[in-house]
This record gives structure tokens, C-alpha cells and sequence, in this order.
């Protein structure tokens, strides 16, 4: 299980009144928050994951066009 760090945000009043009209009382706060915050995150980290690999395939993209070609000629000949 993935440990828990408490830290302390501040939040305008308006903001926090919106949040808890949201989750009621059968939720917490910082329930609601992780997954917001979650939704948000993982988004933005899989496209830097993404970019990241783009651009190692684009740095790579004519070794890996030979060998596509290659492997095309091979086939068609079978």
C-alpha cells in the first residue's frame, strides 16, 4: 500500500464551500482532492512519457525506417 504524506493547502472559503457541496458528508476532503489531483497528474505524466519516447523514436526514426524496409523486402520475397 502506498504511504500518505500530510501537507497543508490553503484554499479560498468560496473554493472549500463548492468541494464540500460536492462531496457531501459521506466523503472527506482529501479524498476528494487525491483524486482530483490524480485526474489532473497523470494526464500531464503520461505525456511527458509520451514526448519522451517520440522523441527518442524521431532521433531513431532512420535506423528504424531501414529496418522496417528491410523487413518488408524479406517478406516479399517469401
Amino acid at each position: 500500500m502506498e504511504t500518505e504524506r500530510r501537507i497543508s493547502v490553503s484554499l479560498p472559503n468560496d473554493l472549500v464551500a463548492r468541494v464540500d457541496s460536492l462531496i457531501g458528508k459521506t466523503r472527506s476532503r482529501s479524498k476528494f482532492i487525491e483524486k482530483v489531483l490524480r485526474d489532473v497528474v497523470e494526464p500531464k505524466r503520461r505525456r511527458k512519457l509520451n514526448k519522451r519516447e517520440i522523441d527518442i523514436i524521431n532521433a531513431n526514426s532512420t535506423l528504424i525506417n531501414s529496418q522496417v524496409e528491410e523487413t518488408l523486402e524479406f517478406q516479399a520475397e517469401w
